[in-house]
């Protein structure tokens, strides 16, 4: 019994102890364990790199027509496959010509015709000023002779109309190349019918010496690239690199994604063909080198922002803080941040996760 009473004794002190004002307060363990989440949290970078000043770009040919015949017919001569190269108004196909001919032939004849005719009339009305100046002509017999001698000439420039005509009828039935390049394409074949309305496409023809690159450069960078500016690009996926100038910046801003069309011609020799419809990237690190590339940087996703005004969730003592912040674009993917945040603080590198104040994260990188 008295030992029974001497160990309550002890568990009511020991309980009137922790309970008192002087006591110690327990200490709770901060959640660092399995039960924080896992985060991937980074610092600002304090200058860019070079390499998200690359954009992509297609090659592509200066010159590209799609070839359809200047009249309607029977294709009867194909001259040219897929691959070969052609001369500027090298013919690549015939139309059946046996109708055509026969209106050539038939307009000579006519032309022929008229010709004989005029010289008649001129060597008639010769005759007749001669007659009359010998007064034995009415001045009505030489008024004819000149009338006639003016049907005859309009007739005989009617008959050469009609015959250069036909002839532009006859090579309208050749398709010819515009300008010297490569056939792509054949899209009909020896026997197949064509029209001239709708145009029946029959040829690719593709310029492969003058190229270009078209690339939308994010209006961030492009008040940097000016006309004239050298620069390099890399084929994809093969690695080969080649030159290209800036030709042309465009003066419009797409408003979907931000960009300016800039067209550069391809200059110099490359150690394999290049072929239009490749897809590069264009290195414009020296432009980023020229702009103000110092200050603190942070990808686009670890700021939730609209326009200036944002915030990021820093990461302090094993939990994040929502952090009010002033940012502005200033290449694809990256902000600057103006306000708010030091280069020795670290940030969730998404800020769409699912947190709020005071989460308890666990770093993971």
């Amino acid at each position: 019994m008295i030992r029974r009473m001497w160990m309550a004794a002890v568990l009511a002190a020991v309980i009137s102890t922790g309970c008192g004002k002087g006591g110690a307060q327990p200490t709770l363990p901060q959640q660092t364990g399995p039960a924080a989440m896992g985060v991937k949290a980074i610092a600002p970078a304090t200058e860019l790199e070079a390499s998200v000043t690359r954009v992509t770009g297609q090659v592509r040919s200066k010159q590209e027509a799609t070839l359809s015949p200047q009249a309607s017919g029977t294709i009867a001569k194909m001259l040219v496959k897929v691959g070969d190269k052609v001369k500027k108004g090298q013919a690549l196909a015939v139309l059946d010509t046996s109708n055509i001919l026969i209106g050539v032939e038939q307009a000579r004849a006519v032309k022929a015709a008229a010709e004989a005719g005029l010289q008649l009339a001129t060597n008639n009305l010769e005759r007749t000023r001669k007659v009359a100046e010998g007064g034995g002509i009415a001045a009505a017999g030489l008024d004819q002779a000149e009338i006639g001698q003016k049907q005859a000439a309009a007739q005989a420039a009617q008959a050469t109309a009609a015959l250069r005509m036909a002839e532009e009828n006859l090579r309208d039935m050749s398709i010819v190349a515009p300008f010297d390049g490569v056939i792509t394409a054949r899209l009909k074949s020896l026997g197949d019918s064509v029209a001239m309305t709708p145009p029946t496409a029959v040829f690719t023809l593709v310029d492969t010496t003058g190229l270009e690159v078209r690339a939308l450069v994010p209006e961030s960078v492009v008040d940097k690239v000016k006309p004239g500016a050298k620069t390099h690009g890399t084929v994809s996926p093969s690695g080969m690199r080649f030159e290209v100038q800036v030709a042309t910046v465009g003066s419009v801003v797409d408003a979907t994604n931000r960009t300016v069309e800039v067209l550069a011609d391809v200059v110099g020799e490359t150690t394999n063909p290049l072929r239009p419809g490749a897809l590069v990237d264009l290195d414009f690190s020296n432009v980023a080198d020229q702009t103000d590339d110092k200050g603190l940087f942070l990808p686009t996703q670890a700021v939730s922002a609209r326009g200036q005004d944002g915030f990021v969730w820093v990461v302090q003592d094993g939990t994040v803080r929502k952090r009010d912040v002033r940012v502005e674009r200033v290449l694809p993917g990256y902000v600057r941040v103006l306000q708010g945040l030091s280069a020795d603080e670290r940030v969730l590198a998404d800020s769409s996760l699912d947190v709020k104040e005071g989460t308890a994260v666990r770093v993971v990188q």
